[in-house]
């Protein structure tokens, strides 16, 4: 059998697909294996994406997080829409608002929770949406959430306002940053589609041929001009789905393990990593990144100094663009790092380049900015 290259993914999801934990420990994989397992996973999605005419290294920009650009949760009052189909009342006003060549992942859902937990789903989302009208909030789940990444100032002061005259529409949170709100609905959204300029990317079920494409939704993306594609849904769930940003939460841990296990047969959780910050690599930073840097406060920082404030941060977030470089042996990966900016009230996104090595247990910082 043909040894598999180790190719680069975007993002892996398993902290909201539970596919690789079940083929884990119903057929009890080694690490060894599940890379393997993994990495036909990604040849399959890629070839899969060609036949559609899609590139898979095209949609990065829709899987990943952004330092540059902005991500929003569109809420909408179901009670003011006379139908219940009412996702499709409000996706038929969005979808026209949308930039026809930009990349976007679109999630979707209900604001749930039980009637113990309203207080608290009531001051999150007051805390974090900006409102366009008055609503009375009865119960969360009266509200229907858009999440929306990948976005520029523009876009999403044209979304905003094209959906002003919408009577259903509450408002928008930036949840470009964090939050209680953006902590919520990461738990709440599921994926609808992945926009790729024109072309919109669905799943459809496991036992359909390949070449079927499905408007799985049924939104009506169709009648706006769009192209809908499909792939069956164990590549899209795992590696077409965008993961909102939020800390591990306990029992979530594994999605850590098998990003790392997509490109190295030994992941390790990093709880006993140590991470180095090399005197040449600190010097460039302050050298060359000293606008980032002095805007999180980080000119004066010491080597042990930014190691821990990146290991802090490494075991708060989850990581993407897993890379393997075969010439020179390296196991690298990107996380977002958010620290308190010095100058303004919004916080300061830094991307983390780390290497990981699994006999040192070192995560070594390739760069930061």
């Amino acid at each position: 059998m043909t040894k598999l290259l180790t190719k680069p993914l975007h993002t892996l999801n398993a902290r909201d697909n539970v596919m690789l934990e079940v083929i884990r420990r119903q057929f009890n994989v080694s690490p060894e294996q599940m890379h393997k397992e993994i990495q036909a996973l990604r040849h399959l999605v890629e070839e899969a994406l060609a036949r559609k005419g899609v590139s898979y290294d095209r949609l990065k920009t829709a899987l990943i997080p952004s330092t540059k650009r902005r991500e929003i949760a569109l809420v909408f009052d179901s009670k003011a829409i006379d139908s219940s189909w009412y996702g499709y009342d409000i996706f038929k006003r969005l979808i026209p608002l949308f930039d026809r060549k930009s990349n976007h992942s679109i999630l979707a859902g209900d604001y749930l929770g039980d009637n113990e937990s309203q207080s608290m789903l009531f001051m999150a989302m007051n805390d974090a949406v900006t409102l366009r009208r008055e609503v009375d909030f009865e119960h969360s789940t009266q509200f229907f959430i858009v999440y929306i990444n990948n976005l520029t100032e523009t876009m999403v002061r044209l979304i905003n306002e094209g959906l002003t005259d919408y009577r259903a529409y509450v408002g928008y949170a930036d949840t470009t940053y964090s939050s209680v709100f953006k902590l919520l609905i990461s738990t709440m959204l599921v994926n609808v589609c992945v926009k790729h300029g024109s072309i919109i990317i669905q799943c459809h079920e496991d036992d359909l041929d390949l070449d079927e494409d499905v408007n799985t939704s049924g939104y009506p993306f169709e009648e706006n001009g769009y192209i809908c594609r499909s792939v069956p849904s164990y590549l899209e769930g795992t590696l077409l789905s965008y993961k909102i940003e939020r800390p591990v939460i306990e029992g979530f841990e594994e999605d850590l393990e098998f990003s790392l296990n997509a490109i190295s047969a030994s992941p390790l959780p990093f709880t006993d990593f140590k991470v180095c910050v090399e005197d040449a690599k600190l010097a460039y930073l302050k050298c060359e990144k000293v606008g980032s840097m002095s805007a999180a406060g980080l000119e004066n920082v010491s080597n042990v100094e930014l190691a821990a404030r990146i290991r802090e941060k490494v075991l708060d977030n989850y990581i993407y663009n897993m890379a393997f470089d075969a010439e020179h042996n390296v196991h690298k990966f990107n996380i977002i790092i958010e620290l308190p900016s010095v100058n303004e009230a919004r916080p300061i996104r830094l991307l983390a380049a780390l290497e990981y090595q699994a006999v040192n247990k070192v995560l070594r910082l390739i760069t930061l900015y």
